[in-house]
């Protein structure tokens, strides 16, 4: 799982040089990176009249959740769906389904691990199709951004 943070880094030499040492430093602070986007970049001037190169980064870490962090989250009634950051209903919807115990699917019977189980029963049922995740589901409720099927 990863988490996006926004930073922004300086340099005196070049916008390429702040993307570098900001992503080093990062790096060398122990976080995992895994990618980043340069989202802005803008000049300032110092006070001596120093040209500073800043860059605004958008930066994928690598992220743990403890225990307490994931008890809270599942105890809340509403929570921000972690593919796209929409809102999120208890049941969870496709992007971040809800996790499910040893239920049998009434179509196939087999062992349902979440709410993305689809068998030749189900699809015959599809209805809706995502305009955000592309994903498909039988309710308009299981999606973030519902659209019918025609």
């Amino acid at each position: 799982m990863f988490k996006m943070i926004e930073i922004v880094g300086i340099s005196k030499e070049s916008f390429s040089d702040a993307v570098t040492k900001t992503v080093s430093e990062l790096i060398q602070s122990g976080e995992k990176v895994f990618w980043f986007e340069v989202i802005e970049q803008r000049g300032g001037i110092r006070e001596d009249n120093r040209i500073e190169f800043q860059v605004k980064l958008k930066v994928a870490v690598k992220t743990v959740f403890n225990t307490a962090q994931v008890a809270s989250t599942e105890s809340e009634k509403q929570s921000i769906c972690p593919t796209c950051d929409k809102p999120v209903s208890e049941g969870g919807h496709m992007c971040s389904p809800e996790k499910l115990g040893d239920e049998k699917c009434d179509w196939c019977g087999s062992t349902i691990v979440d709410k993305r189980h689809l068998c030749s029963g189900k699809v015959s049922e599809l209805a809706y199709v995502c305009n955000s995740c592309a994903r498909t589901a039988v309710k308009p409720e299981h999606l973030c951004d519902p659209k019918r099927i025609q």
